[in-house]
């Protein structure tokens, strides 16, 4: 039997400034990420501290192979709802991570069109992110070959929640949602007028048509 696909929720990743981050919280996102991480969208500890302060929301921190000490520390400080290892992270890594911090993992992890790499980390994270390019490359602006993770990877064979990113925006995130049928989306390059500055009306439609995408089923 056929059933409806559940709401996806929709995180907008790479917020470096209270403006950007109340914007996304106007549009409803559901979570907002800070990268730690290397990148044109890094964000400084003490800038981070003052945002997250000014704007509540469920906050997930991004790493690229950091030390679990200073994860624990930003998850504790900031109070970070979730974790996303970006990085070369193995199983093992993510089960202390999410010991140690007693928060949510999601790990972020490229499509080969091969699932078996995705079913290494089934028992031991919470989320798994679909990203293009291998580890750190996140925020590149590449899509993702939708019709093929959905005929490889259908969500009867997700033993955990898939969070579809890669090159989404206002403009195809509904068609994506109604192919791959994720359980969240999230987007960052593709949602900024400057490098690391996002712009308000395109996470506005962004979030607007991840919510009013046509209705998936669930084969």
């Amino acid at each position: 039997m056929k059933q409806p696909a559940p709401p996806v929720f929709v995180k907008v990743c790479g917020l470096a400034d209270r403006r950007s981050a109340e914007a996304a919280v106007r549009a409803g996102a559901d979570y907002l990420g800070l990268v730690f991480a290397p990148s044109r969208r890094q964000v400084r500890p003490e800038t981070a501290t003052q945002v997250v302060e000014a704007v509540r929301a469920a906050w997930v921190g991004v790493f690229v192979d950091a030390p679990l000490e200073r994860i624990e520390e930003s998850a504790r400080v900031l109070g970070l709802a979730a974790i996303q290892l970006h990085g070369s992270e193995n199983a093992a890594t993510c089960r202390a991570i999410r010991e140690r911090t007693g928060r949510p993992v999601w790990k972020a992890l490229p499509w080969t069109g091969d699932p078996a790499p995705l079913m290494a980390f089934a028992n031991v994270v919470d989320v798994i992110l679909l990203d293009a390019g291998g580890p750190g490359r996140g925020g590149t602006g590449d899509e993702l070959p939708w019709s093929e993770i959905a005929e490889r990877y259908p969500r009867p064979r997700r033993p955990v929640p898939l969070v579809l990113s890669g090159g989404l925006h206002a403009g195809n995130v509904a068609q994506a949602i109604g192919i791959v049928l994720p359980d969240g989306v999230d987007a960052s390059s593709r949602l900024e007028s400057a490098p690391g500055l996002k712009d308000p009306e395109r996470v506005r439609l962004y979030v607007e048509n991840a919510r009013e995408r046509s209705p998936g089923v669930v084969r």
